[in-house]
């Protein structure tokens, strides 16, 4: 007599986990190994949880024999970044004693993949809205789908600048900007790395150095009320923040907004050199004038000086700001990105005492919970599946957008 295979909690829980990372190639492809650095934690992770996460820093070379110079080594200046799991979300389904007497692929067809779709487009969304106004490279002309592969290369161009390692680096790209690209550029994809890549949802190939995933949730970046006639005001200034000129009372400049410096050039991080190119910057918090003058937050942070040193010359006064895009108009933003400019941690959550679950813990880093409780008034149960998250930019500067 044949049996019947009953479905469980755990066959749920990794099934969900694999179907998560196959639906949000944005996810597969940033660090998440960082939950391993919040420690042993016995009941479980709670919201709120933080990790610091140091980013190397850059060392001086001194010329001669003399150590330092002769001098004492200079602090090679450390920098750090704190993830803190600060987001759970969760959807549910019904998983009761008929559902889990299905096969395991009817029950994903029909009652997982819906789920678990809606819950990595959600997360995907999240995480794509945090990493893009992280990011101060940025390529393209806004209002415009870039229609030629030139346009990616110069994303391709600001990873180099900048010595974001060659390998691990993705591209996620609006279905317009897929459109306007795959005819005149289909030759130029190549497939071999899918035979690996391939159970990811969206994957185009590689072109440029960077494997392309089409992407249904790229973000929208709106501009400020005010993009113009905006200058510095006080000479000689540094650090990560930047106090501005030209302003009325309740101006607007939004949190992602990209900016140049009339004469303030980019640099090579290891040599100091400069560019033939301005120094871009993104607004790091979205900012309101109260009145001709304010300040507002922005990376890179402007350093003139070795180790990290971000600029050629630190900015004159009443030197103008070159902002991208018109004011209070949307743009589309399609990522170029190595993996490590960005990292999530996906920790696991208890399962709470008088449920019945399982929680995944992937090798890749990626864990989720699917927990199912009773509603003992009216006989019934419901089962939900669960992700605890945060993320942080570690490099921004190692990521590019490409603007619509």
């Amino acid at each position: 007599m044949a049996t019947t295979q009953v479905l469980t909690h755990q066959m749920i829980a990794r099934e969900s986990a694999k179907m998560f990372l196959e639906e949000a190639p944005f996810t597969a492809n940033i660090n998440k190994g960082r939950q391993d650095e919040f420690g042993a934690v016995t009941q479980g992770f709670k919201k709120g949880n933080s990790v610091r996460i140091k980013i190397p820093p850059v060392p001086i070379v001194y010329d001669g024999a003399t150590f330092a110079g002769g001098g004492t080594p200079n602090n090679f200046g450390e920098q750090e970044v704190t993830l803190t799991v600060d987001t759970q979300k969760h959807t549910g389904i019904e998983f009761g004693a008929a559902q889990k007497k299905l096969d395991l692929s009817e029950f994903r067809d029909r009652f997982l993949r819906p789920a678990i779709q809606t819950l990595s487009s959600v997360v995907e969304a999240d995480l794509l809205q945090r990493a893009y106004a992280s990011v101060p490279n940025l390529v393209g002309t806004p209002g415009t789908t870039p229609t030629a592969m030139k346009t990616y290369g110069e994303a391709r161009s600001k990873l180099q600048h900048y010595l974001a390692p060659s390998g691990n680096r993705s591209t996620v790209f609006s279905s317009d900007a897929n459109l306007e690209l795959v005819d005149s550029s289909k030759a130029l994809f190549h497939t071999a790395k899918e035979i690996d890549r391939g159970f990811l949802r969206g994957s185009i190939g590689e072109a440029q150095g960077a494997d392309f995933y089409e992407h249904q949730s790229c973000p929208i970046h709106t501009n400020g009320t005010k993009v113009a006639s905006v200058v510095v005001s006080g000479a000689s200034q540094s650090g990560a923040e930047l106090t501005i000129g030209g302003l009325t009372a309740a101006d607007t400049i939004t949190k992602g907004s990209v900016f140049t410096i009339a004469g303030v050039y980019a640099t090579h991080p290891l040599t100091g050199l400069p560019y033939a190119h301005l120094q871009q910057f993104v607004v790091t918090a979205d900012f309101t004038a109260a009145g001709t003058t304010g300040t507002i937050g922005i990376y890179p942070p402007i350093k003139a000086a070795m180790p990290n040193k971000t600029v050629s010359a630190l900015p004159a006064n009443s030197a103008a700001l070159t902002f991208v895009g018109a004011a209070s108009t949307a743009y589309r933003q399609n990522i170029m990105f190595h993996r490590d400019a960005f990292t999530t941690a996906m920790v696991p959550l208890e399962v709470l005492p008088g449920c019945e679950g399982y929680t995944a813990r992937m090798p890749n880093g990626f864990s989720i919970r699917v927990m199912t409780g009773g509603d003992f008034t009216n006989d019934k149960e419901a089962t939900r599946i669960d992700v605890l998250y945060g993320f942080a930019a570690v490099r921004g500067i190692h990521a590019s957008r490409i603007t619509e």
